[in-house]
């Protein structure tokens, strides 16, 4: 029991470590020119305010092999080594329990009624076009991280930036949609290079199989495709997205957590994933979203002056007049 709880551990607090894109600024002094350029404030608190532009159309294309670019370099950044090495090592502890751990969780859905199996149902019309819907709880956690959960979300920002004429939300929006293209991109990749097979195809053995033919990966896609994690990844990514264009809401981190954790817990139910397949999805998630927000928003950055003033001190000290008379004086120190 310890070693699993050790190794759930790993998984959780080893996706988080990485440095990304640098933060952009813009001076306090050129914020009316930049709002009547088309820029748009938002006031968080008085020390973090933000500018936010409305995003060109199709931006986002160009802007996701720009994060993919972008967050490679980071990886290979001399502050980032100690995060990669971390990540490595968590993945491979947990690749060494994920058996017992699969086997742990199996046995705890058994405990608790919750079905091991993914019951969603098409609702589409169209002959040829799948669309699920979940019908349980079991499927309705699967799904928390599925594609179809994000842009919902995604299609959310949209209409209320469109309507609303919001900057953020559009920026947003936009951000959410580059995110899923360079995480979803970057993750099919690794894919088809690791060749992991799901627990649910391999009687929940592991089997790694680098490589596979792209005829055999597409024949049968879930013998080959459980390493990385695309939902925990596409999930992590619109957390982060989220969490830090919306700041004030501070609920939006807890919640998105728990929902990401209550569905990687259904994967390893289902058989779907392994718990090793968890460190290097949440870390790319991550990384992506920062380095797509960041690009997005321009922080306004303070006369130094401001930003690191003193706080005066005052005092009241006694004090002789002239030998004859007593009295205070205020004292002001900084």
């Amino acid at each position: 029991m310890l070693k699993h709880t050790f190794a759930t551990f790993l998984m959780l607090l080893s996706g988080i470590i990485l440095h990304a894109q640098d933060i952009q600024y813009i001076d306090e002094s050129s914020v009316e020119e930049n709002i009547s350029s088309g820029g748009q404030l938002y006031v968080i608190n008085p020390e973090e305010q933000y500018i936010y532009f409305k995003p060109q159309p199709l931006s986002f294309i160009g802007n996701s092999f720009k994060d993919i670019y972008l967050a490679a370099g980071e990886a290979v950044k001399k502050e980032n080594l100690w995060g990669m090495g971390a990540i490595a090592a968590s993945t491979a502890i947990l690749i060494v329990y994920d058996e017992e751990i699969t086997a742990a969780a199996k046995q705890f859905g058994r405990f608790i009624n919750l079905e091991a199996t993914n019951n969603a149902k098409n609702i589409s019309p169209i002959e040829g076009v799948s669309f699920f819907v979940p019908t349980d709880l079991a499927s309705s956690l699967y799904y928390i991280g599925d594609g179809i959960t994000e842009l919902s979300v995604n299609l959310g920002f949209y209409i209320y930036g469109w309507c609303t004429k919001d900057a953020r939300a559009l920026r947003t929006a936009t951000q959410l949609t580059e995110g899923m293209i360079a995480v979803g991109t970057s993750v099919q990749v690794l894919k088809h290079l690791t060749g992991r097979s799901t627990a649910m195809m391999n009687n929940d053995k592991d089997l790694w199989r680098p490589f596979p033919s792209l005829q055999a990966y597409h024949s049968s896609v879930p013998a080959y495709d459980a390493f990385p994690s695309g939902h925990l990844a596409t999930a992590m990514m619109t957390t982060t997205v989220i969490a830090m264009n919306y700041p004030e809401y501070k609920f939006v981190k807890p919640l998105c957590y728990t929902l990401m954790g209550l569905c990687g817990y259904q994967m390893l139910n289902n058989g779907v994933h392994w718990a090793g397949d968890y460190p290097l999805a949440l870390a790319m998630g991550y990384t992506m979203g920062k380095i797509a927000v960041n690009r997005g928003r321009y922080k306004v950055q303070r006369p130094m002056m401001m930003q690191n003033r003193i706080q005066p001190k005052f005092d009241l000290v006694p004090t002789v007049l002239d030998g004859y008379a007593s009295g205070l004086t205020l004292s002001v120190v900084f």
